[in-house]
C-alpha cells in the first residue's frame, strides 16, 4: 500500500500543533477536508491514528509512528527550499518544552547566542511542570524538553541528557545578617521566615522537603508566590529566606541581587538536563541547539568550581 506523503505530513501537524483547527489553518486546508483525510488513511491503514477530545487530538501509538515519519518529510520539503542552511541547523522552528523556573529565567542565555546567528531559526518555549511536558514530548508535540531528571518507563522511548547538578541553596538579600556567617546553624535558620513557590509548582515538594530536613514547620512561610521576580524583590526588603535551585540561586547571586547563606549540608535534587526521543533521528536545527546548551551548561560548572 502506497501512502500519499501530503497526508502523513498532514498527520505531523495536527500532532505538532494540537488540533485539527490549527492543522488546517497552517495547511491552508479546511478542516471538513482535513477530518476526512485522516479518516481515509485510518481506513486504508486499519490502525485509529488519532484520539480526537474536547482539548485537542491525540496520537495513538501507531498515529505517533506514522506522525514522525511525516516529520521527517516536512523537514525535507523545507530543506528542498533552503538547500544546505537547514542541514547545517540554521532554518526551522525549534519547540521547547521547559520547567518553569528554566523557562522563566535560565535559559536567556542559551536561547540568545543560538538566534544571534540565525536569522532564519526560530524556537517557541512553553513553560509547564515537567511531567506533563515529556508527555507532550512524547506525543510529538515538542522537539526537546529541559528540566530535572524523571523517572521514566521505558516504553517512553526517551533518553535524558543530564546538564547541570542541582541542590536547594538558601538564599537572602546581599547584606542579610547570616550572609556574612561562615556556616549558619539550624537554630540560626530557624528563626527568621520563609518565601516559597505556590503549591501548584512541582519545585513546591522539594521545598517543602528541603525545609522539612531543617525542622521548619509550615508555619515559617510568610509568603507563596509564583513569580520569581517577587521574591528577589522580598528578600531584597526583608530579612527573609528562601530555597531555590542552585543554578537559579547563582544566577541571582553572579548579578548582586542575592546572597547565597553558607549551610554544611545541601538538599540534593534531581539534576537539570534535556530529554529527546531516542527513537527518532535529531534535525541539524535540535543538535546545533544541543550544542549550544552544553556550551551553556559546561560555562555553568567553570562558574561556580
Amino acid at each position: 500500500m502506497i501512502i500519499d506523503p501530503r497526508h502523513l505530513i498532514q498527520l505531523h501537524l495536527i500532532v505538532e500543533l494540537g488540533s485539527f483547527h490549527a492543522a488546517a489553518e497552517s495547511l491552508n486546508l479546511t478542516q471538513p477536508g482535513l477530518s476526512r483525510t485522516i479518516r481515509l488513511l485510518e481506513s486504508r491503514l486499519g490502525v485509529q491514528l488519532l484520539v480526537r477530545g474536547k482539548h485537542g487530538s491525540f496520537a495513538t501509538h501507531e498515529g505517533k509512528t506514522l506522525a514522525s515519519y511525516g516529520r521527517k518529510l516536512y523537514e525535507m520539503s523545507l530543506q528542498a527550499a533552503t538547500g544546505t542552511a537547514l542541514q547545517k541547523g540554521d532554518v526551522g522552528e525549534l519547540r521547547i518544552g521547559a520547567a518553569f523556573y528554566l523557562a522563566n529565567e535560565l535559559l536567556a542565555e542559551p536561547v540568545s547566542r543560538f538566534l544571534a546567528t540565525r536569522d532564519k531559526a526560530s524556537i517557541r518555549i512553553t513553560p509547564g511542570a515537567t511531567p506533563h511536558l515529556l508527555e507532550a514530548l512524547d506525543n510529538g508535540q515538542f522537539d526537546l524538553v529541559i528540566g530535572g531528571t524523571q523517572m521514566l518507563a521505558p516504553d517512553h522511548g526517551l533518553s535524558f541528557e543530564p546538564l547541570l547538578s542541582n541542590t536547594l541553596d538558601i538564599v537572602a538579600r546581599v547584606d542579610h545578617p547570616l550572609a556574612r556567617l561562615e556556616s549558619v546553624t539550624l537554630a540560626q535558620l530557624r528563626s527568621y521566615r520563609w518565601v516559597a513557590c505556590l503549591e501548584q509548582d512541582p519545585l513546591r515538594r522539594d521545598v517543602d522537603a528541603g525545609m522539612a530536613s531543617l525542622g521548619l514547620m509550615r508555619d515559617a512561610i510568610a509568603l507563596e508566590t509564583a513569580s520569581m521576580e517577587l521574591v528577589s524583590q522580598v528578600l531584597e526588603h526583608t530579612d527573609f529566606l528562601s530555597m531555590l535551585p542552585s543554578p537559579l540561586a547563582s544566577s541571582r547571586v553572579t548579578r548582586g541581587h542575592l546572597s547565597r547563606i553558607k549551610l554544611d549540608n545541601a538538599y540534593a535534587l534531581r539534576p537539570i538536563g534535556v530529554a529527546y526521543r531516542a527513537d527518532t533521528a535529531l534535525s541539524p536545527l535540535i543538535n546545533a541547539f544541543l550544542k549550544e546548551l552544553r556550551r551553556w551548561a559546561q560555562a555553568q560548572h567553570c562558574e561556580n568550581d
